[in-house]
């Protein structure tokens, strides 16, 4: 299952970007999904195994505001709730 990672605001998703990179986990930028009304119009695409780590190595380093998705049946994303 495919899972992005929405942002407040571009600076955070940079930010969010390197530090994740940094952790050694894999991450693409890619724009926003058409269906998601939230973040700044960039995200990051993680493995579902990576969803996890990911939002705490994000919580750890002070990039708030970020918000997992995950690609639903039909192409949709749905919301994910903190599962962290």
């Amino acid at each position: 299952m495919e899972y992005v990672i929405t942002f407040i605001s571009t600076n955070y998703a940079i930010k969010g970007e390197k530090v994740l990179l940094e952790a050694g986990i894999r991450v693409a930028v890619m724009p926003l999904p058409p269906n998601i009304r939230a973040g700044c119009g960039i995200c990051l695409r993680v493995k579902e195994a990576d969803k996890g780590p990911a939002m705490r190595v994000l919580a750890d380093n002070d990039v708030t505001g970020a918000e997992a998705y995950r690609k639903a049946p039909g192409s949709a994303y749905e919301k994910v709730d903190d599962e962290r």
